[in-house]
């Protein structure tokens, strides 16, 4: 009987005893309801896919192979887990599904000035936000933008061939209607007493609104 405990470690150390997933994503992880998303993944070998909220309705989720991929349409904000399992030992990740079923709130879109992109040049601060588009569905409309909170200056935005000139107060409609995926370019105009390398603003920052249009 003792015979079969170097099998088993000869097994162990070719393959590997200990479960694992060395990817698992969601894209898009924010979308419209009705809309789908797919999950994919990569594992040490076959696990399950579940859902939290549970989606029993959902041909796909159950039993999986290793290394795949699934479609998947949530109707409401949902956790999506894979599972697998190895020699009695356990490894699971999970991945969240933002579900978009009305006009939402202002959701940030900004860098700190420490972003690569960052540049300054005379007198203006600029900066490049990437919204990308494996993250967001593109049926994501802007409604409005806005300055954030506290912020008491002007910024000047451009996105999908507009651009505007924000100032504290009331969201601006100039992006009404354009995808929030796409690049966001944010400047400001340097104040009296701020210049390039020291004493500038930590980050631009503006309020992007949205709902779903098909």
């Amino acid at each position: 009987m003792r015979a079969a405990a170097p099998s088993l470690f000869i097994i162990c150390f070719v393959g590997g005893c200990t479960p694992g997933i060395s990817g698992f994503r969601a894209e898009p992880n924010v979308i419209c309801k009705g809309s789908q998303t797919t999950l994919t993944w990569s594992a040490s070998n076959a696990g399950t896919l579940s859902a939290v909220p549970a989606d029993a309705a959902n041909p796909n989720l159950g039993a999986v192979p290793a290394t795949g991929s699934r479609a998947v349409a949530p109707t409401a904000a949902t956790t999506y887990r894979l599972t697998v399992t190895r020699f009695g030992k356990t490894a699971s990740r999970e991945i969240g599904v933002e579900v978009v079923t009305a006009p939402t709130g202002a959701t940030p879109i900004g860098a700190s000035v420490a972003d690569p992109s960052t540049t300054c040049e005379g007198s203006t601060l600029a900066l490049t936000v990437t919204v990308p588009a494996e993250a967001w569905d593109p049926h994501i409309h802007v409604t409005g933008v806005a300055l954030g909170a506290g912020v008491n200056r002007s910024y000047h935005v451009e996105h999908a061939g507009r651009e505007a000139d924000l100032a504290p107060g009331p969201p601006s409609t100039a992006f009404a209607g354009l995808p929030v995926q796409g690049d966001w370019g944010l400047s400001t105009t340097l104040a009296a007493g701020e210049a390039c390398g020291r004493n500038v603003p930590r980050s631009l920052i503006i309020d992007v609104s949205s709902t779903c249009a098909r």
